[in-house]
């Protein structure tokens, strides 16, 4: 592997549109929690909390989701965890980050959804204050809390929109509770001005996709790599140009695919889909953004031309304003032509 690419990637400016805030803590920040907490006698070293998120198969990764979830318990953890969170991005030079959360996942540990959401903002605020990153949340609303509920969850951020919160998305069992059934707060949320975008194609197939498409009327589709099962559809996100947020090592680690190279990534940039790189939950699956793009670096020989594509493919897919993308596109173009390789 070309070592001087490498360190080239590790300093370039970098955006992530696919990324959970629930599974994007940092190791150190979780083992001080269960410290703080005291709750696991078995966990007592950082070690031992990594050897906890070795997964199985999807559902023990939904399992240790669930129970790592059980260490936020005051909108503090919220604040302190989101900003080092943020912080440990702009280490990897993240310039831009949409990042997905659901504070419903933590109504159980006796915090409301306005606490929750305000501590999060704030932490990405101060974040943001000493850190060259820009980051905007993106609400996902979790199908498997279930359609009936979900207006009421609309209505609780929608005081958060565009003060902290650009759009919604829609995370969840796929298989179980299918798009169609959150066609209405999609479309109200759309009325109100956020941005929409669902994950499907991923633990289902491309019905998931394509009902995320015409019943949710979606900007972009979370994974979507199932897609490749059907190529009716492939060619339908061609010609509507609809992005993907594609993220190699989670697809992998859930097993959705064996092996990279049984993976459609490079199948679809080929195609020419507006594909994006992204690391999903990268404490959970071992694999942060940079670790992404050394990934495609080392197994499909991307070098300045793909890779800086790919990047601004993300900024002109973002829920930035125009204005702001050609701030980042300007940034992003500025280092590449400091730094050609030989």
């Amino acid at each position: 592997m070309d070592n001087s690419f490498l360190e080239t990637i590790r300093v370039m400016p970098k955006v992530e549109l696919h990324l959970h805030l629930e599974g994007a803590f940092t190791f150190e920040f979780l083992f001080d929690l269960i410290q703080k907490y005291g709750d696991e006698d078995n966990i007592n070293s950082i070690v031992d909390l990594q050897n906890k998120f070795e997964f199985v198969d999807f559902n023990h990764f939904i399992q240790t989701w669930f129970w790592k979830n059980k260490f936020y318990r005051t909108p503090d953890d919220f604040k302190e965890s989101t900003y080092e969170t943020v912080k440990n991005l702009s280490s990897q030079n993240v310039i831009y980050a949409e990042v997905f959360f659901s504070p419903w996942d933590f109504t159980s540990n006796n915090l409301n959804v306005e606490s929750i959401t305000e501590a999060t903002i704030e932490g990405i605020k101060n974040a943001e204050r000493d850190f060259p990153i820009k980051c905007s949340l993106i609400t996902d609303i979790v199908r498997n809390h279930g359609a009936g509920t979900a207006i009421n969850r609309l209505n609780q951020i929608t005081p958060y929109l565009n003060n902290g919160i650009t759009g919604i998305g829609l995370g969840g069992d796929e298989f179980n509770y299918p798009a169609s059934d959150f066609k209405n707060v999609f479309m109200e949320a759309k009325r109100r001005g956020f941005r929409l975008t669902a994950h499907a194609g991923e633990a289902d197939g491309p019905q998931s996709i394509w009902s995320s498409l015409i019943d949710l009327q979606v900007e972009r589709i979370g994974h979507g790599v199932r897609a490749v099962e059907d190529p009716l559809l492939v060619d339908y996100l061609l010609g509507k140009n609809i992005p993907l947020e594609v993220c190699i090592t989670s697809n992998l680690k859930t097993k959705v695919f064996q092996s990279v190279n049984d993976h459609p990534f490079k199948y679809f940039f080929e195609k020419g889909l507006r594909v994006t790189i992204n690391s999903d939950d990268p404490p959970m699956f071992g694999s942060n953004i940079t670790d992404e793009f050394e990934l495609i670096h080392k197994e499909f020989n991307y070098s300045e031309n793909e890779i800086s594509k790919l990047t601004k493919t993300a900024i002109d897919v973002s829920f930035l304003s125009e204005s702001e993308k050609k701030i980042h596109l300007q940034q992003i173009d500025s280092f590449w032509k400091n730094h050609q390789l030989d």
